[in-house]
């Protein structure tokens, strides 16, 4: 690993943990073990790493999402990977990072919502067009708005003020809005495939190594 390299894997983790606002320049230089000349040696300052660290974790994301589709069997079974994969991304990102990217980074912000449309939401549209060659989703669904309704189910699960995390569990608000997603398109053989998948794991976890 370069010092670039470990510099923003640094800061990633600060703002990951802590948010954005409250992490300076010089605690990014003190946990990795640097002088802040040396940080700026390699950032032109603190957005050129935000925007650094935030494009790291969309190209992360990016290819888990590919590595899952090539591994799943079905569209079903994409669809719960891709459910699991988004857990554990929000489970390690503070909402606060997020929130403060869009309010005071604009220009990042833009970046995170064009992979929304462009990826996340394509993703969607992609597994709706593959469970309907493979006759586990129905035929006649009307894909684009199909695709923008699991997109808002997705954005309201992460939702600290719709789910707060002292009264809800994140794992179980997915699995239930997933599984009730997936059995809203399904056909009856989709249906009885993705009950299997429902009975053998209820707390679905997949390997992606």
């Amino acid at each position: 690993m370069t010092l670039q390299e470990r510099i923003l894997e640094t800061a990633l983790r600060l703002f990951r943990t802590y948010g954005i606002k409250s992490v300076t320049m010089f605690d990014i230089a003190k946990e990795c073990g640097v002088s802040k000349k040396t940080v700026y040696e390699h950032f032109a300052d603190k957005e050129a790493l935000i925007k650094s660290g935030v494009q790291t974790v969309l190209d992360g994301l990016q290819q888990q999402l590919d590595q899952g589709r090539r591994q799943a069997e079905n569209a079903i079974m994409e669809q719960l990977q891709t459910a699991h994969i988004l857990e554990v991304l929000a489970r390690t990102m503070n909402p606060v990072m997020m929130h403060e990217v869009r309010k005071y980074h604009p220009a990042v912000g833009q970046a995170v919502e064009d992979f929304r449309r462009d990826n996340v939401l394509q993703g969607i549209r992609e597994n709706l067009e593959r469970g309907i060659e493979e006759g586990l989703y129905h035929p006649y669904l009307k894909l684009d708005i199909m695709a923008r309704m699991r997109q808002l189910q997705l954005d309201a699960a992460f939702d600290q003020a719709q789910y707060p995390p002292e009264q809800f569990d994140m794992h179980q608000v997915m699995q239930e809005i997933t599984f009730n997603y997936i059995m809203g398109i399904a056909t009856p053989e989709g249906r009885k495939l993705a009950g299997q998948y429902l009975v053998t794991a209820s707390a679905p976890s997949f390997s992606l190594e």
